[in-house]
């Protein structure tokens, strides 16, 4: 048929599409006033619906190779019953360039395995820190080519091994170190980059770039590292991993950078917090001020749950971020309902300088001084 389609026609084919859409559950119908109020309801209590951490069982490692579970395992009495408190909490596990490229794979399966149990809904936590160089050497020198190579195979068998299994994956924890990297080089930046992609192709993975924290980069330099970095083939990004800053800090912070990915055309993000070590939140700032010359990533744990700007832990792992028994200011609730996907551990407060040996005395201290 050629020409006008008569108004008859057009009319039946729009009744058929929306009957046919009806029927699909994809069209909805307000009755008027009553059902606008209805929708307009329904999106306040969800505001975040797309939530990858939500309607899923968050599992655990319990796996004897964990020190806090191994510590809980042998520890009697009130130890043990502290330890608990950290142990049976779902805590983000990390893994790096001291796991080999070619046991990688088996090494995840193994924690997968572990932590679901071999069931399918249930959410596995991890960080991937494999860029070398890093830290302090990362500020030195450029990586080689095979170095380079490694890193992406590294990257390669970690996706084999996570295949469909449902995974919180914060994404190269302090990277705003980039920023420091010699002659400006993006290096870093492309190979997360890299990464973001290979992981955001997971049918259930939520990839989360880590960006420091709100008392580190500008709200600019963190836009410039994340769209860099990969951030629009990611869930997100993380907050606090190595810092102590508050929740509340972190929720103001993350959600201006969420509104100025999205003036960049990165849109939609959003993000996770590390909640593990800042239940007496204190900046880098306030920290140095307090201790001068002190080692921020060793701070004092508290000694009391009357004292202030210490480490301990903070709100347990949830994706109920706007709950009242977190005690936030009334104005970041709406904020952390519409752009925090979930508080997670994937600070590590009870080892030498978070990445170390396990310290007893630190867990023992963090467990007992929570305000949480």
């Amino acid at each position: 048929m050629t020409g006008a389609i008569p108004a008859r026609i057009r009319r039946a084919v729009l009744v058929a599409a929306a009957a046919t859409a009806l029927a699909a559950g994809l069209l909805a119908v307000p009755a008027g006033a009553a059902g606008a109020q209805r929708i307009a309801a329904k999106a306040a209590a969800n505001p975040n619906p797309s939530n990858p951490l939500a309607n899923l069982t968050w599992g655990n490692y319990t796996s004897s190779i964990d020190p806090v579970f191994n510590a809980y395992d042998k520890a009697t009495g009130s130890t043990k019953k502290l330890l608990g408190k950290i142990a049976f909490k779902p805590r983000v596990r990390w893994f790096g360039s001291w796991v080999p490229d070619n046991q990688i794979n088996s090494v995840l399966r193994k924690y997968i395995d572990n932590v679901t149990g071999g069931k399918p809904n249930v959410l596995v936590q991890m960080a991937i820190f494999r860029l070398v160089p890093w830290e302090g050497e990362a500020t030195k020198r450029l990586p080689t080519k095979a170095e380079i190579a490694s890193y992406k195979s590294w990257i390669n068998n970690a996706a084999q091994a996570i295949g469909n299994t449902h995974v919180a994956m914060i994404l190269q924890p302090d990277l705003p170190i980039a920023l420091k990297v010699p002659h400006h080089s993006h290096w870093a930046q492309n190979l997360v980059a890299y990464a973001a992609r290979q992981f955001g192709k997971l049918q259930n993975t939520a990839v989360y770039i880590d960006v420091g924290a709100a008392d580190w980069p500008t709200v600019a330099q963190a836009v410039s590292l994340l769209k860099a970095s990969g951030q629009s083939a990611a869930r997100g990004f993380a907050l606090d991993a190595t810092h102590y800053d508050s929740t509340a800090s972190e929720i103001a912070y993350g959600s201006k950078v969420v509104a100025a990915l999205n003036r960049a055309g990165v849109r939609n993000k959003h993000f996770v917090i590390d909640t593990a070590d800042n239940g007496k939140p204190f900046t880098y700032l306030q920290y140095f001020a307090k201790h001068p010359g002190g080692d921020f990533d060793n701070a004092q744990t508290c000694t009391g749950k009357t004292e202030s700007r210490c480490v301990t832990l903070g709100i347990p792992p949830t994706n109920q971020v706007g709950l009242a028994k977190w005690h936030l200011p009334a104005k970041d609730v709406p904020l952390a309902k519409k752009n925090v996907d979930g508080y997670l551990w994937f600070g590590r407060p009870w080892l030498f300088e978070q990445a170390g040996s396990f310290v007893m005395s630190r867990a023992l201290a963090v467990a007992r001084t929570t305000p949480f």
